[in-house]
């Protein structure tokens, strides 16, 4: 049994769980709620009997925003949540519920903070020598361990009765029906008093207002209204007039009257109303309504006007660079209406909070005109960065006197930037490029245009679409468009993970066959200043992150056209040795390629826009603190919404899911995903190439043809397990993390589905693999796969197939290939992994088939593992080259690879060390 504090600090650690059930994100919803309203102060302190001692509690009062959040949330609230009693009928409601979880954890979080702070402590001390004091007692109840207030007796009772007094009786404001409500009416006649009348206004539906006369003219103990009951109106509605008074004095002289139904303001009044007393109101639970303009379209706005941008040389300059100087002026506007320094001058001089303007009121507080009007003296230089954050966030440093920041207007190069950034999604598409081997879809076609559009302006993208939309064609699209429009340009580079490398390369090969590609890795790669010489010969140079942090110096000194980071969230650490290098690349443009922009924090964002717009997001200290801790630790909807204006131009995020893109996909994307050897596995792989070859030469010589055959068998598979891992072939229970080329890409590849919370089905013809990556999924990626095998009980069978189809299933099915290639339905998975081959295309189709058949509502993506410069290459190659024969040709099985010749065989099997990872 866990207490507030410690469910309170389990919730808060959960963070986005793909696999917790609708109660669990239901209950972590309402832990960062108590986070945001111990975080805003939205508590207060408060007394309760406890017999014949009190207690001392934090109580949330939450302001509007939140409590209309936290209603949401009740509403939203599952029966499961509720499911803590034997009988149905004695299950709280969902909003006691959740009022009693917040109570009880807002109270257990401000007391842990309070033990955490060595100078609340020494306060506590000071609090707790004092016993007799009520008000030392009642601090140190508050903010101890100990909840009970050490007093007792009519000491205690004269505590808790002022402590009534000062925050006012229970349900001042009503009930959970109807509430009282303010409504601020300003005067036809500048000159004329405003009007505050008073209002009945139902909970539920806010548009729902009856007037006090209505009130006053009931008899009866209660009110009926519209199905809605109201009990005591009249004597609540005086205690609720009496209560608000304290913050409104002109309410109390309509008290005089019998029948109050509204109270006179003057100007002063009524902006004091505005200003101080109706958040107050709102607090304490009133309904306020207050006139449209006050919320913003009224007040003083400046709005900074940029200049045209100043070019470094005569030349004419294409493209920004983020720290270049723009000149600025302030404009200011009172409302929709700019004004002239002269007119303001004359408003101020009036000396009045609220004033007329062109037939609309305008908020102006006197004190806080004067100090605008410096802003007409103001202005000078901004950066670039500067003026585009201002730009689509809508946001600048505190401006004085209060006024509001209205955006920039913005001239020549600055200005066509701003505005294709926001219009960005309708942008015009370019023609594929010629040289290009195959066909963009349309959406491919759209990215390559929209990454066309930001190289143009010289500013860094980052291409987020789902695994397997094709990231990588529409980045060698644009490279072949680089290539057709400026061919003297310099040459690009591509950083990946050492597992896609080939990958790479490959494509290249496939689909852009003119360019010139360098593949710098391994051993003979070259070194120092052959480096920049190699590079200038090639159109493309493809490396390691691994080797971008070793050979940085050589990297980075090279001026690229085009920098390109694959699987960019291998920079999320932004201190890490392969991130730093990365933003120290210099380049002409800058592209990330990435599923997961965000995979566990905001900072990891962070880091990848510090690569690819270096300076525009600021330092990583001032993103913590301005958007990363109230997003993560508070839910804080309006940082997210300014986080999002501000680096939504620069993402281009596609879903499969989307309507534009589902329609572009074929039903199944089948791709090869080729991936090096560590070098662990290519020692283990090469010695037992020998070993076979030699026994085998020997089963020639002696003419022993099923001998032969055996032994081919055997090594073919022994090299297969060598290929999947080097713990399989040794079977020794040793580290599995960090020695496997194919281990580490499918768990890349995994983690980007988990963040997009997709299945997979993960096919092995090994059970012993099965289990190692049962093993290895469970602790690197804190998830619970199925495996289902050959060994599996039926009614185990059947009941691993209904989880996996429910809902909230699990989102990986490890299955060997026998066991679970045929008669299972398991059209909840989009992805199937084929992490060993079983090289006979109907056997993997009929695998691949769980997913892929009638009632699969959703596009199915293929992925077909094979170690390059391997046995599983040139099989692979074999099996591509014969496919349209392989049932006939190649038959079931690998029996007919036991046919080839010994020199076939070895070359075959023979390993080529430039596809070794470092």
């Amino acid at each position: 049994m866990l207490d507030a504090g410690q469910a309170l600090e389990v919730l808060l650690a959960l963070g986005q769980r793909h696999d917790a059930g609708a109660d669990l994100r239901v209950w972590r919803t309402a832990a960062l709620l108590v986070a945001e309203l111990v975080a805003g102060q939205q508590l207060l302190p408060a007394l309760e009997r406890d017999g014949p001692r009190l207690r001392a509690t934090w109580r949330p009062r939450p302001v509007p925003a939140t409590a209309t959040r936290i209603a949401n949330l009740s509403r939203a609230m599952p029966a499961l949540c509720r499911a803590v009693v034997q009988y149905p009928a004695a299950a709280p409601a969902p909003r006691i519920l959740l009022d009693h979880f917040l109570a009880a954890g807002a109270d257990a979080l401000v007391r842990d903070l309070a033990a955490a702070d060595a100078t609340m402590a020494e306060r506590l001390a000071r609090w707790q020598a004092e016993p007799q004091s009520p008000g030392a007692a009642w601090m140190a109840s508050l903010v101890g361990p100990e909840a009970q207030v050490a007093l007792q007796g009519q000491t205690a009772e004269e505590l808790f009765q002022a402590w009534q007094e000062w925050s006012g009786p229970e349900h001042v404001a009503g009930d959970e029906v109807f509430r009282i409500a303010f409504r601020l009416e300003p005067p036809a006649d500048p000159g004329a008093p405003w009007g505050l009348s008073y209002l009945l206004q139902a909970v539920d539906d806010p548009t729902i207002l009856v007037p006090a006369a209505q009130i006053w003219r009931e008899r009866g103990q209660t009110f009926y209204y519209m199905d809605r009951h109201f009990t005591q109106p009249q004597e609540r509605l005086l205690r609720a007039l009496a209560f608000a008074a304290r913050l409104v004095p002109p309410i109390e002289e309509s008290l005089h009257s019998k029948a109050p139904e509204q109270a006179s303001l003057t100007l002063a009044q009524a902006f004091v109303f505005l200003k101080d007393a109706a958040p107050l109101l709102e607090q304490s639970g009133f309904g306020v309504l207050v006139p449209t303009w006050w919320g913003g379209a009224g007040r003083l706005k400046a709005r900074a006007r940029t200049q045209e941008v100043r070019p470094r040389t005569r030349k004419r300059q294409t493209n920004l660079s983020f720290e270049q100087m723009v000149n600025f002026r302030w404009e200011l506007s009172l409302g929709d209406h700019p004004i002239s320094r002269e007119e303001f001058e004359q408003l101020v001089a009036l000396k009045e909070p609220l004033v007329q303007v062109r037939g609309e009121w305008i908020v102006l507080d006197p004190q806080q005109a004067r100090q605008a009007l410096t802003l007409f003296d103001q202005g000078g230089e901004m950066s670039v960065a500067q003026a585009l954050r201002m730009g689509l966030s809508g946001e600048s440093e505190p401006l004085p006197g209060g006024v509001t920041f209205a955006g920039i207007e913005a001239e020549g190069a600055l200005g066509e930037m701003l505005g294709n950034l926001r219009e960005a999604h309708q942008l015009e598409e370019l023609p594929q490029p010629k040289a290009l081997r195959g066909e963009l879809r349309p959406y491919q076609r759209r990215g390559f245009s929209w990454l066309h559009f930001m190289r143009h302006y010289g500013l860094g993208a980052c291409l987020a679409d789902d695994m397997g939309l094709g990231k990588s064609i529409q980045a060698i699209a644009l490279l072949l468009h680089e290539r057709a429009t400026a061919p003297k340009g310099g040459p690009s580079l591509i950083v990946c993970p050492t597992s896609v490398t080939g990958n790479w390369q490959r494509e290249l090969t496939r689909f852009s066959p003119t360019l010139r590609v360098l593949v710098h890795q391994g051993t003979e790669r070259a070194r120092g200043d052959q480096v920049a010489t190699a590079a200038a010969r090639q159109d493309v140079v493809i490396t390691s992150y691994k080797l971008l942090a070793r050979d940085r110096e050589a990297l980075t000194a090279i001026n690229w056209r085009l920098a390109i980071l694959d699987e960019a969230q291998n920079i999320k650490n932004s201190d890490t040795r392969q991130a730093q290098a990365a933003r120290a690349l210099r380049a002409e443009a800058r592209i990330a390629l990435t599923g997961t922009p965000v995979e566990n924090r905001l900072t990891e964002l962070w880091s990848i826009m510090a690569f690819l717009n270096p300076g525009y997001l600021g330092g990583e200290t001032d993103f913590r603190r301005t958007y990363a801790r109230p997003i993560e630790r508070a839910g804080d909807q309006e940082a997210a919404e300014r986080l999002r204006h501000l680096t939504g131009p620069f993402i281009l995020r596609r879903l499969k899911s989307d309507p534009t893109i589902i329609n572009d996909l074929p039903e199944k994307i089948e791709m090869k995903v080729f991936v090096p050897l560590t070098q662990e596995q290519a020692t283990l792989y090469e010695a037992a190439v020998r070993d076979a070859l030699e026994q085998i030469a020997v089963a020639d010589a002696e003419g022993e043809e099923l001998r032969r055959r055996g032994l081919v068998l055997a090594m073919l598979t022994r090299l297969k397990q060598i290929c999947n891992h080097p713990a399989h072939f040794l079977k020794d229970g040793s580290e599995l993390r960090g020695r496997s080329g194919k281990l580490e890409r499918l768990s890349e590849m995994l983690e980007e589905l988990l963040a997009a919370n997709d299945r997979a089905l993960i096919f092995t013809q090994f059970t012993e693999m099965g289990a190692l990556l049962e093993q290895y999924l469970s602790q690197q990626l804190l998830t619970e796969p199925l495996f289902l095998h050959g060994g599996t009980p039926a009614r185990e069978r059947d009941r691993m197939v209904r989880r996996f189809q429910a809902a909230e299933g699990p989102p990986f099915f490890i299955l060997s290939l026998k066991a679970g290639g045929v008669g299972l339905n398991l059209t909840h998975a989009s992805h199937v992994f084929h992490f060993d081959r079983w090289w006979n295309p109907a056997v993997e189709d009929q695998a691949t088939d769980r997913a892929f058949r009638i009632g699969q509502t959703r596009n199915v993506q293929v992925h077909k593992f094979v170690c390059g410069g391997t046995l599983e290459e040139k099989i692979d190659a074999m099996i591509e080259g014969k496919r349209a024969l392989a049932a006939q040709v190649l038959g079931a099985g690998e029996q007919w690879l036991t046919e080839l010749s010994t020199a076939q065989l070895r070359d075959l099997v023979a390993l080529r060390r430039e596809e070794i990872s470092e």
